[in-house]
């Protein structure tokens, strides 16, 4: 599904570590291959016509950076805590 920015919720964006080299990397990645891999979201629970980014802050940023319009992302069928609690669980489970 294509998104436009203002349809995302980037709130957890701030916990992200930024490492410069590696974005200058994915830009130009980015720039010569377009997007190969959608960032993942969840409908916000605040507002049904915007979306919880859960991964992929740095893919919106380089795109942003690069002047596109849109992000292909997959909207995964769940709420944000069991969402952000995803990876931790199948953590402990394994």
């Amino acid at each position: 599904m294509q998104l436009e920015f203002h349809q995302l919720d980037r709130r957890w964006e701030h916990l992200r570590t930024r490492q410069p080299h590696r974005q200058r990397r994915l830009m130009a990645s980015l720039a010569e291959s377009g997007q190969q891999t959608p960032i993942v979201v969840v409908v916000s629970p605040d507002r049904p016509d915007r979306y919880l980014v859960i991964d992929g802050h740095k893919r919106i940023a380089a795109l942003q950076q690069l002047g596109r319009d849109t992000v292909e992302a997959v909207v995964w069928p769940m709420g944000e805590a069991e969402a952000l609690a995803g990876p931790f669980v199948a953590f402990l489970r394994a």
